[in-house]
């Protein structure tokens, strides 16, 4: 049986992956490669004798701007290929790909039930603690002013103690996901896509 946190790590980069995919502005791949990377070498080093898992390579990732349009497409590219490979992760590890979060063409978000074999609640707390974390990791990797990336990381702040808190205000979490989508440079659609899954997870329907 594969390790849950792998399987998590998997999931969340393909559905990553895909949500860039959807979004209409140029996107640099780096940051979601990274992740790929390190999620690939994780796999590998668990599963040494898998000699197709070993077949797979790294991504580099490709910093996109518009005054070069040839790196747009070559993140884009990134990003296809960081989906197909995870995508074949899971085939060889008979992880059932549709259970992936699927993103339709208008980018809105249709919630997959997820089967994983938890009972820890610490550890899915940690998880989602990660989940923040890498979120605004990606917020200081896009093409966005100082002032707007810090706005940003405070809005998700915000979504996150709201989410903790004992009495959360469902409408309060909306008004932050409704926010976060309105900057620009393809993050907001991005963070946005993350909050309203990290809602969905803790029982919060905030898809418009």
């Amino acid at each position: 049986m594969v390790d849950s946190y792998l399987v998590r790590s998997l999931k969340r980069i393909h559905d990553q992956a895909a949500e860039t995919l959807e979004v209409k502005e140029h996107t640099s791949s780096e940051s979601i490669a990274e992740q790929f990377n390190q999620i690939l070498e994780d796999f590998q080093e668990e599963y040494p004798d898998n000699e197709r898992l070993n077949q797979i390579g790294a991504v580099e990732g490709t910093t996109a701007s518009m005054r070069r349009m040839h790196t747009v497409e070559a993140a884009n590219e990134d990003l296809r290929k960081i989906k197909l490979q995870t995508e074949q992760i899971a085939d060889l590890f008979d992880l059932d790909v549709t259970d992936f979060e699927q993103v339709d063409e208008v980018t809105e978000l249709r919630p997959v039930i997820i089967q994983q074999n938890t009972d820890i609640t610490q550890e899915t707390e940690v998880s989602q603690s990660l989940e923040y974390t890498q979120i605004i990791d990606q917020v200081d990797n896009a093409m966005l002013d100082d002032e707007e990336a810090e706005n940003l990381k405070k809005l998700i702040n915000e979504f996150q103690n709201e989410i903790e808190d004992t009495n959360t205000d469902e409408s309060r979490l909306r008004d932050l996901v409704g926010r976060a989508k309105q900057y620009g440079a393809g993050i907001g659609t991005q963070v946005g896509a993350k909050l309203t899954m990290a809602g969905l997870q803790a029982g919060y329907d905030l898809i418009p």
